[in-house]
């Protein structure tokens, strides 16, 4: 009976660290992505390449191993050998694209299956109200934990549950939506986690390209947008805040904190 039931369990196991799609299934979508030309090349190819290499693995965690690397307190039931476990949601994926204005949606949710092409949802996003910006494209970045600036680019993994965020808006007052953290697996954004960037619903952020506010740093949309997509993009998901410096490498250089 022990057998029989250590069997089950050792089944069950492997079930789970099965990953949910084939690497040649995943070229295929990064084929029909880039066909859309929704996205920049280079951002899909970031993207993706960290999602195949660090399913149910995160290859580098030397930045989680930072001393000073926190975990939010909004996300009291993770812990940093959850992260070290890596990409979990093999479902979305998720690309910020701030090399173009806050005018455009810039914000890209790839939703994956088995039956069907990768949907990318489009959206606007603000970006924070320390990155400075020229014709609605933010030009300064920042991995400081006292800045109200946009966080480097870079990849992060989503948050394993969503949380009540709270925050306050001129000309609104307080306000609660959607929140799902980021922790930043790069060293151009390991600080993502402790100072509080995270992606949430936000009311200066409205459908209006003119009426998109800027934040404290957090890549924020609207607050139905945040209701409708962030549900689906918990749990370890693959988050890439896509800019400008990063457009102009010459390669795609892997995550690293070393």
């Amino acid at each position: 009976m022990i057998w029989f039931l250590l069997v089950i369990a050792s089944l069950s196991f492997a079930e789970k660290s099965t990953p949910l799609f084939t690497e040649p299934q995943i070229d295929q979508f990064v084929r029909q992505i880039k066909e859309q030309k929704a996205i920049p090349e280079k951002a899909v190819d970031m993207a993706f390449g960290f999602y195949k290499q660090n399913r149910g693995l995160l290859k580098d965690s030397s930045c989680i191993d930072k001393k000073e690397y926190k975990i939010r307190n909004k996300d009291p039931k993770l812990k940093k050998s959850d992260l070290k476990s890596g990409v979990q949601n093999e479902s979305c994926v998720c690309i910020i694209d701030y090399t173009v204005s806050k005018t455009k949606e810039r914000g890209h949710c790839i939703f994956l299956s088995q039956d069907k092409p990768p949907l990318i949802e489009n959206f606007l996003v603000a970006h924070g109200s320390g990155s400075d910006e020229k014709d609605g494209i933010p030009t300064k970045f920042t991995n400081r934990t006292s800045s109200t600036g946009t966080t480097l680019s870079g990849l992060h993994l989503t948050a394993k549950d969503l949380y009540t965020f709270g925050g306050h808006a001129m000309g609104v007052g307080a306000y609660s939506s959607t929140g799902l953290g980021l922790y930043g697996v790069e060293n151009s954004n390991w600080t993502a986690a402790q100072v509080g960037k995270v992606t949430h619903g936000a009311p200066y952020v409205k459908d209006k390209p003119q009426h998109v506010g800027r934040s404290h740093g957090c890549p924020a949309m609207t607050v139905e947008n945040a209701k409708r997509l962030l549900p689906q993009c918990k749990g370890q998901a693959v988050w890439l805040n896509y800019t400008t410096a990063t457009a102009m490498q010459k390669d795609i250089v892997p995550q690293s904190c070393k």
